[in-house]
């Protein structure tokens, strides 16, 4: 396959150029920016697609995404898993790690079970290269249930308690489909178990958390590296006693190697903070993630679960219902949504953006060897869109996915 006339999003520091992308068994041959010179890596039989001067970037990797089109992670189900990796996946994003809420102990291993088996039926799928219909599932994001009660957000009161040796064990049992888990690093049994998860393989991330910041650089110095959808759920700037402490965001914020992920739906955080973390981290400590949860996609006034708590679509955002519209629900944003935001209010240049919303998220699963950028050797994941962020085509290893809606 030859990708021409494409402006080819490279990697920050090499910007962005028109040029040729050149694919064979679904693998990145050759990436030929203006004026180099292209080699004839391709038979005559190769697909030409003309790309009409639109953008060629990395197909996106979304780190936390809890649904789409009215159905739920935690449905367990491989309907509801097929119907948000379609939705998010004819949408740029190529692969997702889909989020759990606080929940009981037998929820969380029957959503671990059930991607087990999506993740051997996709690799399955890829051998026998059978049609592509949806994004690929990178695990799952067990967020929660180790959470502080004063920063639970949009998770059940009666799920939030704190680690046990027993369902540590259990949990663990399943550590092939976890992807991370997020707990509040303040709380009993916290830095033990994230000692055990990281000793396992497994990555943690702070959030949902009121630590201070002695507790927070604890928690970084036991093995946590991210920060789940910075500022939102967790400590931040207060005045005790006339003095103004900071809390778990401006040390993720001031720590090297935490990684802090960003909802950039125009909802959540706004440009400023945006921009701020940006600075702060450079694009490379800085992962532009969905939050999606079961409302995006659904029109104004619909109302959806998330986690047993009733929802609702309103002003383009999700919000829980029975706390009378006060607390955000993840959101209604795509990953394409979140790089627009980050280039046009935020002023991050184009191939940073798309650096955020690939390969660093790549890098936090360990993949960047196979994707997250148009490099030699990597997996053809590829989205074309248009200037106005027009979705126009999106492949995952080098087969157009055929999902609509």
């Amino acid at each position: 396959m030859e990708f021409t006339n494409a402006r080819l999003i490279l990697q920050p520091g090499q910007g962005v150029s028109r040029g040729t992308l050149i694919v064979e068994d679904g693998v990145i041959v050759g990436c030929f920016p203006e004026n180099t010179l292209l080699e004839n890596t391709t038979g005559e039989s190769g697909e030409v697609i003309d790309c009409g001067g639109d953008f060629l970037a990395p197909g996106f990797i979304d780190l936390h995404c809890h649904g789409a089109a009215g159905r739920d992670a935690m449905e367990a189900s491989p309907e509801a898993f097929a119907e948000i990796l379609r939705y998010h996946g004819a949408r740029g994003t190529t692969l997702a790690v889909l989020s759990t809420v606080a929940a009981s102990l037998e929820e969380m291993t029957t959503v671990l079970t059930a991607a087990e088996k999506e993740m051997a039926r996709s690799g399955t799928d890829r051998t026998q290269h059978l049609p592509v219909r949806q994004a690929t599932l990178g695990g799952i994001h067990l967020e929660g249930p180790y959470f502080s009660p004063k920063r639970r957000g949009a998770h059940r009161a009666e799920q939030i308690r704190v680690p046990s040796t027993e369902e540590t064990r259990i949990l663990l049992g399943h550590s092939a489909a976890i992807a991370r888990v997020t707990l509040a690093p303040e709380l009993p049994g916290s830095l033990e178990l994230v000692r055990e998860l990281t000793g396992a393989g497994v990555p943690v991330s702070a959030g949902h958390s009121d630590a201070t910041e002695e507790e927070a650089r604890a928690g970084f110095a036991s093995g946590i590296t991210q920060a789940t959808h910075l500022y939102n759920c967790m400590s931040s700037l207060v005045r005790e006693e006339g003095v103004r402490r900071t809390g778990l965001a401006e040390s993720a914020l001031t720590t090297p190697g935490v990684l802090c992920e960003v909802i950039a739906d125009g909802h959540h955080l706004s440009p400023t903070l945006l921009r701020l973390a940006w600075l702060a981290k450079g694009w490379e400590e800085v992962a532009i993630v969905s939050d999606a949860t079961a409302g995006a996609g659904l029109p104004e006034g619909s109302s959806f679960d998330l986690g047993g708590l009733s929802c609702e679509v309103r002003g383009g955002a999700a919000w829980t219902a029975s706390s009378g519209g006060t607390c955000l629900a993840g959101s209604t944003a795509t990953m394409i949504d979140g790089v627009k935001m980050m280039v046009e209010q935020v002023g991050v240049p184009l191939e940073e953006a798309v650096g955020m919303a690939s390969l660093v998220p790549a890098r936090s699963l360990g993949l960047d060897g196979l994707r997250g950028s148009l490099e030699q050797g990597k997996a053809a994941d590829l989205v074309r869109f248009s200037e106005d962020w027009d979705v126009r085509g999106v492949w995952m290893s080098g087969r157009k996915i055929t999902a609509t809606g």
